[in-house]
């Protein structure tokens, strides 16, 4: 019986190719994991390699380099928690390198059921090749890094409002009653004093409580503190696009850092429905033959963005004739909560408007 060999093998001879790759196209899939990568080769249809490697972007590079001289590199992987970096460094070496959203590779049922490595480094591989693969943007490296910061607020904000809440159920569940002049959530110092005062030092209860304000009161002082790392980012280096954006009705310093650090370039999006799919305003539907089903907004979206516009839209109608007035007509024929989606998508139509044609917001003036 003939011993099977594999088409990687079957290009090499002796340390020889016997295939001239100069100038030809190899499709690249990358499985990226923390430890490793699983790597894919097409070429005209046919399987080169498929193979495990250490997760070493620049032995990557060594190895297609080394086993495929003169060849033109495409590659691809999805996006992940290991970031853009691979993508930069096959950019850097010469190679083209596609990110695409893991939700948009599409899949057979086999290949689910049977679901390895290997097989989606090559299905990556093989839809690169058929151009069925639609990039996801990468962002400047610069961005990117200073977008951290406003997230990092977020989670900040999270953090705090967890422990406030932690605190206050401590308080409910040891039959402490909290007065109602401090039943608002402003957590003043009157009412942390208060809370340190119901709790004398030889309580056993003591040391959580204390332990607990000591954490929000830290919280706290690091939340002051990335905001002003925030005022001065926006000051050295957004001042004008954030004011700009700052003048459309509802829009604050922070909503306006949100969404010049997360948008990026606001020409990267060719026309207002590709920045509107980016937020997340447009709505899912599901139809088929004579069904068609509204399933509302969509699911897919830019979480933090699209909450931030819609609070936003709430401030708007109180301070903008013209919005209040698309927000009453709407009103009239759908719940409030989904005419206050169509006024934040308002907003996001003027905020692009503001950065394209780099001119200040008039208030009640009627798009």
């Amino acid at each position: 019986m003939k011993k099977q060999t594999s088409a990687a093998t079957e290009t090499q001879l002796k340390g020889k190719n016997i295939i001239d790759f100069t100038g030809k196209t190899i499709y690249v899939g990358i499985d990226v994991h923390l430890k490793d990568y699983q790597v894919a080769k097409v070429y005209n249809g046919l399987c080169l390699g498929n193979h495990r490697m250490s997760s070493d972007g620049q032995g990557l590079i060594d190895h297609l380099g080394n086993h495929y001289p003169g060849a033109v590199f495409e590659c691809v992987y999805e996006s992940g928690a290991w970031g853009f970096t691979l993508q930069r460094q096959l950019t850097a070496a010469g190679m083209k390198c596609m990110v695409v959203h893991a939700a948009d590779v599409s899949t057979t049922d086999k290949e689910r059921k049977r679901k390895t490595d290997k097989v989606d480094a090559l299905k990556l591989a093989r839809m690169l090749a058929s151009g069925d693969l639609k990039a996801i943007h990468v962002p400047d490296e610069t961005i990117q890094k200073q977008r951290n910061l406003i997230r990092y607020r977020k989670r900040l904000v999270g953090d705090l409002n967890r422990s406030k809440n932690r605190l206050k159920s401590l308080l409910k569940f040891q039959g402490i009653v909290i007065p109602e002049p401090y039943q608002k959530n402003n957590w003043s110092r009157d009412f942390m004093k208060w809370v340190e005062q119901q709790l004398p030092s030889q309580d056993p209860l003591a040391d959580s409580v204390t332990l607990m304000l000591e954490q929000i009161n830290l919280l706290r002082q690091l939340l002051l503190k990335t905001e002003r790392k925030l005022r001065q980012l926006r000051k050295d280096q957004y001042e004008q696009e954030a004011t700009l954006v700052m003048s459309v009705p509802g829009i604050g310093p922070t909503t306006a850092m949100l969404f010049l650090l997360e948008v990026g370039d606001i020409n990267r999006f060719h026309g207002f429905d590709a920045l509107n799919d980016f937020v997340g305003f447009c709505p899912d539907t599901d139809s088929s033959g004579e069904t068609d089903r509204d399933r509302g907004i969509t699911t897919r979206r830019h979480n933090e963005l699209r909450s931030a516009l819609i609070e936003a839209a709430w401030q708007a109608i109180r301070i903008d004739p013209a919005l209040l007035e698309s927000y009453q007509l709407l009103t009239k024929r759908m719940k409030g909560s989904q005419a206050i989606v169509r006024i934040a998508r308002k907003l996001l139509r003027r905020l692009r408007t503001v950065l394209l044609k780099q001119t200040v917001y008039e208030k009640g003036v009627v798009a």
